[in-house]
């Protein structure tokens, strides 16, 4: 019986195709993992969402600091969750780059007090940025440009009534 020698045989079309289907599933798999990962704006936005949320349900430092808005370290306006409507109101005379610097937040912000149907007007539709509002106060997103948006909600009690407070913060 007569043997033949027979070697293997790499065409080169099956190669090029095997190994460009090879390249594009690696470069597919590595973006879908870098996906699964917020990018740092991302955490930043969410971080000053959190972090003046925080800041505004505090009794703020000093306490009396709707006294003297001159002298406010960190103008909370809520204390135990109840909205101070005193502090709230002092709150918009604090110029915005001001508020941005006193609550240690680098994204633009707006927050504001509402019901489950409605947004209550508490002496002005929103706080913080000077943006837009319709006629039933709500806020109007669509004129700001941003790459990131972070919006948290806090329960919040408002002239003995159970209410939420809405922030928005984006870069």
């Amino acid at each position: 019986m007569n043997k033949k020698n027979k070697s293997g045989q790499v065409w080169t079309l099956d190669f090029i195709i095997g190994l460009m289907l090879f390249v594009v599933m690696l470069v597919v798999s590595i973006k879908i993992v870098l996906d699964m990962y917020p990018s740092q704006d991302d955490v930043i936005v969410y971080r000053d969402a959190v972090h003046l949320s925080d800041n505004l349900l505090s009794i703020g430092y000093p306490s009396n600091w709707s006294e003297n808005t001159d002298t406010v370290v960190l103008p909370g306006i809520a204390e135990n969750n109840r909205i101070n409507t005193t502090k709230l109101t002092k709150f918009k005379d604090i110029d915005y780059g001001r508020a941005k610097t006193l609550m240690h937040v680098t994204s633009d912000y707006i927050f504001f007090i509402h019901n489950s149907t409605t947004i209550i007007n508490t002496g002005q539709c929103l706080y913080g940025y000077n943006l837009s509002a319709d006629v039933s106060c709500n806020p109007i997103l669509t004129t700001v440009h941003y790459k990131n948006l972070a919006r948290i909600d806090r329960v919040v009690i408002y002239n003995s009534t159970v209410m939420m407070m809405t922030v928005y913060t984006w870069n």
